[in-house]
Order: structure tokens, then C-alpha cells, then sequence
């Protein structure tokens, strides 16, 4: 295309390039890219080293979190369904709540019932973590 235009301007093969014919004698000569993966730069070619997660700052963003949202957030980044939780009582001369938790088809009770549902759902879920490996046992 450029060598159509520079012929239509009086150019021809062999002359030099330029208003007093000095310049190069051939036009730029461009490489035309016909496959469909994107221009790639050269440190793009070689490969970062991936650098594993310390488990001290994996620690660090569960220092703080309530258990039951912990759980959640780790649900979703497994793409599982939505940890569901069922309220199970016990009767004991005042009532006591247990609870139990389904993630991913398998379900979690603790051992010890609480004395109210924030509590007893908050036990559930930290048993659960402790049983998917999040929370150290």
C-alpha cells in the first residue's frame, strides 16, 4: 500500500527517498501479523517466577473475621453452593442451642450446644473451617 502511494507521487524501485532522492533507497520494509494472539513485548515472553502465598499473611486476613463469614467468603471462592445452617434445640431445664452447618454436602455439628443462636452458629462454622484445613485445628 505505502509503495502504491509512493509511485503515485513520482517514486520509483531504486531512487532514493526524500525531496533531493538522498534518502534510503528502499521504503521501510513491515512485517504483517496474521494470527490472532496480540502483540507480546519481550519481557512478556519470559515468564515472572510465581511466588507462593506466605501462610503469615494468609493469617493475617482471617485474624478478625467473624466465622461465619469467613466461611462464606470461602464457599464462594470455592464456587460451592452457600454454607446452610439448621437450628437443632436441646432441652436442658433452660433451652440451649446447637446448630449445623451444610457446606458442599457435608455437614458439621459441634459437640457442645451454646447459650444463644449467635454463638451456636458462630461454633458451627469455626468447627466446619477447622475441618476444611482454613483454621488451624
Amino acid at each position: 500500500m505505502g509503495m502504491t502511494l509512493l509511485q503515485k507521487m513520482g517514486w520509483r524501485p531504486g531512487e532514493g527517498l526524500g525531496k533531493n532522492k538522498e534518502g534510503s533507497l528502499i521504503p521501510l520494509q513491515l512485517e504483517v501479523k496474521m494470527d490472532k494472539k496480540g502483540l507480546v513485548s519481550q519481557e512478556e515472553l519470559h515468564p515472572r517466577p510465581v511466588m507462593p502465598v506466605p501462610v503469615a499473611t494468609m493469617s493475617k486476613c482471617l485474624a478478625g473475621k467473624h466465622p461465619v463469614s469467613l466461611l462464606v467468603e470461602f464457599c464462594s471462592k470455592r464456587h460451592w453452593t452457600a454454607p446452610h445452617f439448621d437450628l437443632c434445640f436441646e432441652f436442658i431445664l433452660f433451652v440451649l442451642h446447637n446448630v449445623q452447618v451444610r457446606v458442599n454436602g457435608v455437614e458439621y455439628k459441634p459437640s457442645v450446644a451454646s447459650p444463644n443462636k449467635k454463638q451456636a452458629k458462630a461454633e458451627a462454622a469455626t468447627i466446619s473451617l477447622r475441618a476444611l484445613g482454613v483454621l488451624p485445628p
